[in-house]
């Protein structure tokens, strides 16, 4: 399991909101998120952000915000973007993040291969390449079983990891998988862990039970086919760091 996830605050958009016509536009796609494509529909953007907390009892407490958007340049292709960085102890230096995904098939097997990568500005350095599929089975019209991509994981410079006092640019295999319940057409709740993070290169395995038990549950709100709002709880790892638990608040806004 990669340390630095103890610091990453946020994968989720807040919205901004910017006018009453923008919630009403013309969007092409259901209010149910469960029967969204999984990548943004041509023309169509979806901008927002996520506010997170970061609780350490007895040591600290971080505050990130992360703003981002997605706009789909074809019914098959999405380009992204996204910035994170620190509130508490204001940063202005964050982390940006490009990303893309290619939609192979829609129905109730859906599939988008993905990829993303990333440069840390505080730190001058790039972040690790992600590679994978954004996977999701609907077992009925309320249910789904589901991995949110970026499962292959690509070091692109060497890390130093204590105790280790020496780099290594690891490559690892995660299995993350997740299972969503549309409640009602605007309540989409989820609960997502790891399988496994497997070794391919100057890594470690570590198995769901047997050596970690990461953990986020949360839901989404969606007044209409525009508009989502959420929250979330996460452990990241109940097994070793049961106190310790992010807290996100999330938006989005689709046009």
């Amino acid at each position: 399991m990669q340390k630095k996830s103890l610091i990453t605050i946020g994968s989720s958009v807040f919205a901004i909101a910017t006018t009453a016509s923008m919630a009403i536009a013309d969007v092409n796609q259901p209010q149910e998120i469960i029967m969204r494509p999984l990548t943004t529909p041509a023309g169509q953007i979806t901008v927002g952000g996520d506010v997170g907390f970061l609780i350490i009892p007895d040591v600290d407490m971080g505050i990130g915000l992360s703003l981002g958007g997605r706009y789909g340049v074809s019914d098959k292709i999405e380009a992204g973007a996204s910035y994170g960085f620190s509130l508490k102890e204001f940063e202005a230096k964050g982390s940006l993040t490009l990303e893309g995904a290619y939609n192979i098939m829609e129905g109730n097997l859906a599939v988008a291969a993905n990829a993303s990568f990333g440069y840390d500005v505080e730190g001058s350095g790039l972040e690790p390449l992600a590679l994978g599929a954004r996977v999701r089975f609907r077992l009925n019209d309320k249910m789904a079983v589901y991995s949110p991509g970026g499962q292959l994981s690509i070091a692109l410079e060497e890390q130093i990891v204590p105790p280790a006092t020496t780099g290594a640019t690891p490559i690892t295999l995660g299995l993350p998988v997740g299972f969503q319940y549309q409640a009602s057409p605007q309540i989409n709740a989820f609960l997502q862990t790891s399988l496994a993070n497997i070794k391919i290169a100057d890594s470690a395995n570590a198995f769901l039970f047997a050596d970690f038990i990461p953990l986020s549950v949360g839901a989404f709100f969606s007044p209409s086919n525009t508009m989502d709002f959420g929250g979330s709880v996460s452990w990241i790892d109940l097994k070793e760091f049961s106190d310790i638990l992010v807290i996100s608040a999330s938006a989005r806004l689709h046009m």
